[in-house]
């Protein structure tokens, strides 16, 4: 059974105190990356802190089965914050969950729990895997009318409705850094309504929570202002899509162990082997990176998104990863730039995923590729798969992804996905009418 240091729960129950935290809100992720959560309140906080507390799991996807739906939440004191955009007085605060089953042992279904998993396998090595994410959305008038709020283009300052979607990312940056999540930057994007933000590098666990609660930090502040914000792959035909692009390194003690040494990648041998690995199972955990039917949308429109399983040094659009020169004084932020996940991905299985497959390079001596200069140079064989039923039917017996999560929880995850494939193949779309209904 987990246990809770008492010092730390003791920190968590004076910030509360302090802050007049009256409701806490107890947040856990599913297979497919929705935050899921209830309240409590602060009478039965403490209790809750040193046992957790149990919930009916029968309605949350991937815990269905008759022996899971007895779940306990289990709340992590270090993920406590309070929630800037509530009534100071009574606060609402919230806390990240592991989800245990009923016997106190950690649920295979539980998305933190997987990642943890393979981070323990770095950390047996010695290894810490650190990740900083650039992550794209866009801001609509409402989900109805789908009209961006202006009509900027990459790193404008002034437009129309009187800058407010510049008001809106400040807002947003300031809440996130109250909430003690740092950001490294943030601008409007290329298209009408995008928006980037850059959150500083961390621990792949503690980001992935921060990604997480940054999401719906976006989403509050958007409507505090009567504005829909979305991280929807490819919410346009004519637009970009939002990425998630990953900056990433492994350090071993306080060594970067992606310095480089001499190779013509401008990366560490155990970088090369890293980014071998990314690019050998691409194929193999993309039902991950890239789940929904709309994720493909973003990879086919070739709107400056990967298309090729490739790398450069140059940030050429179609490559997956860029392994950025690096200027002299700076080589301790060595690291490969992995451009195919998008937003609306699961950031702790998307991570276990990386963690897998760069550490299969590692230890096995995969080989570096040569670099992909240009699109002439690219192999078609390389191309990426154009919808969620190509890279479903590759996923099927898939050994990669058995590495990342038990093969009874694969196989609910794929059931799902192949339900919402089976869904979108029947669907008969506005395309389809205007091209075939004179037939």
């Amino acid at each position: 059974m987990k246990i809770n240091n008492q010092e730390s729960i003791n920190y968590v129950l004076n910030q509360a105190s302090e802050n007049e935290v009256k409701f806490i809100r107890l947040w856990f992720t599913d297979l497919f990356g929705n935050i899921k959560g209830f309240g409590i309140t602060d009478f039965e906080f403490e209790k809750v802190l040193n046992e957790g507390i149990s919930f009916d799991g029968s309605s949350i996807f991937g815990a269905e089965r008759s022996s899971e739906t007895e779940l306990i939440a289990f709340p992590d004191p270090t993920t406590f914050q309070i929630l800037p955009w509530r009534p100071d007085a009574p606060a609402v605060a919230k806390i990240n969950c592991d989800v245990l089953d009923k016997d106190g042992n950690p649920s295979n279904f539980d998305s933190r729990f997987i990642l943890k998993n393979k981070v323990k396998e770095l950390a047996d090595l010695g290894l810490t895997f650190y990740i900083a994410p650039e992550i794209e959305y866009y801001y609509l008038e409402s989900s109805d009318s789908m009209k961006p709020i202006d009509e900027k283009t990459y790193f404008d300052q002034f437009g129309i409705h009187d800058d407010l979607e510049s008001d809106l990312r400040r807002k947003t940056v300031l809440c996130l850094e109250q909430m003690g999540i740092p950001i490294q930057k943030f601008h409007h994007e290329v298209s009408p309504g995008q928006q980037e933000i850059s959150l500083r590098y961390s621990d792949s666990v503690t980001m992935a929570d921060n990604i997480q609660t940054f999401k719906l930090v976006v989403k509050e502040i958007a409507m505090l202002s009567n504005v829909f914000a979305t991280f929807m792959p490819k919410p346009f035909e004519k637009y970009e899509g939002n990425g998630m692009h990953l900056h990433i390194s492994v350090f071993k003690n306080e060594k970067n162990l992606f310095t480089k040494n001499k190779s013509k990648s401008g990366i560490s041998n155990e970088g090369e082997q890293f980014s071998a690995g990314l690019l050998k199972h691409m194929k193999d955990f993309m039902i991950i990176t890239n789940q929904h039917v709309n994720s493909y949308k973003r990879i086919v429109s070739e709107n400056e998104s990967p298309t090729h399983i490739s790398w450069s040094h140059a940030p050429n659009s179609f490559n997956i990863i860029t392994i950025p020169k690096i200027r002299k004084g700076s080589e301790d932020s060595s690291r490969i730039k992995f451009r195919i996940p998008d937003s609306g991905c699961n950031p702790y299985l998307t991570f276990a995923s990386i963690i897998n497959a760069g550490l299969k390079g590692m230890k096995e001596n995969y080989k570096l590729v040569p670099e992909t200069k240009t699109l002439k140079d690219s192999n078609n064989e390389n191309k990426l798969p154009n919808n969620l039923g190509e890279i479903l039917d590759h996923s099927i017996n898939n050994n990669f992804l058995k590495e990342v999560m038990t093969e009874d929880v694969l196989e609910i995850y794929l059931k799902g996905k192949e339900s919402i494939w089976n869904e979108y193949s029947k669907h008969i779309s506005k395309f389809e009418l205007n091209n075939w209904l004179n037939l």
